[in-house]
């Protein structure tokens, strides 16, 4: 008897943060460019590292794969925090203007969309 455990459908966790941050873009876009620009970055600063750590994490299933498994979560803990350190670091040097109440701000509901997480995957 074999019985599979099917890989979560984290891509759409990705997809809302990505969604999201577009859609609070758009509303600083009402305040101002700078405001947007920020508001854009804050949300991929978020959203880009958290797809890549989906990515790497969910990659392998089952107990055959244990090692790879927790390889594969260690890796993408390290990177997401790595690739989030280097989004704030580009943001603070090429953005001239920088709104930073827009920038944590999204950045901030961004990442609460991992609240709702498993209503999410559940669509």
């Amino acid at each position: 008897m074999t019985q599979t455990i099917s890989r979560p459908p984290v891509y759409k966790i990705a997809l809302v943060q990505f969604g999201l941050s577009l859609i609070i873009a758009a509303l600083f876009l009402i305040l101002n460019t700078e405001a947007a620009l920020s508001s854009l970055a804050g949300g991929l600063i978020c959203a880009v590292p958290n797809a890549y750590f989906m990515y790497k994490a969910f990659r392998y299933t089952g107990a055959r794969h244990i090692n790879l498994v927790l390889k594969s979560f260690y890796q993408g803990s390290m990177w997401k925090l790595l690739l989030t350190a280097i989004g704030f670091g580009l943001a603070f040097k090429y953005i001239e203007h920088i709104n930073l109440f827009a920038l944590f701000g999204t950045f901030i509901a961004v990442q609460c969309v991992h609240v709702f997480a498993s209503k999410i995957a559940n669509l």
